[in-house]
């Protein structure tokens, strides 16, 4: 089977734009069709010249990518990267997300996320059905040191977490912000005690909304998400 080299030229992003810039140049090539299923990416020296930034910070963005199903890596003759095919439901999320094309910065995601997700911890706990959020935090007990497991559970859990808050306009909110919420954990695959951080401060609020403590559960998962931003934050600075 012959091998579909990529002949789309990106344009230049500059050093210093960071992590979040690539992935959404190679994103939105991907969902507006200008790379297609199939297609094999030009090498990684060839790509970091073409958009102007460092090996280090292309291959982290390269990995989230991969752990949020749009490239897919190919060992062997005529490996490489290349563009995944998405099941039709994958792909229809992708192209329908608002979110998906656009330049957001991580702040202002997490700008939403400060203002959703610590209020669902609230309202979920005046029901205090936590069986979604233990499958969750169960599937990131096993993923162990497999860092693509460990994304998709903590991406499980904040799912879980806004569907139990019954509020639908909750629920909407946080859909539009899955693709980019997704590419943020994805940030996270080569920190091997990030699974265990995770997991310690997401069973914290589990125990606090199983136990009716909607206010305390409320600042619980306020604080795990700005330790997770301060820890963003730092990464950016030691680059």
């Amino acid at each position: 089977m012959s091998v579909q080299d990529s002949e789309f030229v990106f344009e230049p992003i500059g050093a210093g734009r960071g992590f979040e810039k690539i992935v959404t140049s190679l994103r939105g090539a991907i969902v507006r069709g200008e790379l297609v299923a199939g297609q094999r990416l030009p090498s990684e020296p060839e790509l970091a010249g073409q958009l102007g930034v460092s090996r280090p910070m292309l291959r982290e963005a390269l990995k989230a990518l991969e752990v949020s199903g749009y490239l897919e890596v190919r060992r062997g003759y005529g490996g490489g990267r290349f563009v995944a095919m998405p099941e039709p439901e994958e792909f229809h999320a992708i192209t329908a997300a608002p979110l998906s094309t656009m330049d957001v910065e991580p702040r202002h995601v997490m700008d939403v996320r400060l203002a959703v997700e610590p209020m669902a911890a609230r309202l979920s706990a005046q029901d205090g059905d936590t069986a979604d959020l233990e499958r969750a935090l169960r599937m990131l007990g096993m993923a162990g040191t497999r860092p693509a497991r460990a994304v998709a559970a903590v991406a499980s859990f904040h799912v879980a977490l806004v569907e139990a808050s019954q509020n639908p306009v909750f629920v909407a909110v946080f859909e539009s912000l899955r693709g980019p919420v997704a590419m943020s954990l994805g940030q996270r695959v080569r920190e091997r005690d990030w699974p265990g951080r995770a997991r310690d401060g997401l069973a914290h609020v589990v125990r606090l909304i199983e136990d009716g403590e909607g206010g305390a559960a409320e600042r619980a998962m306020r604080k795990y998400l700005l330790d997770f931003e301060d820890d963003r934050d730092q990464r950016e600075e030691d680059r």
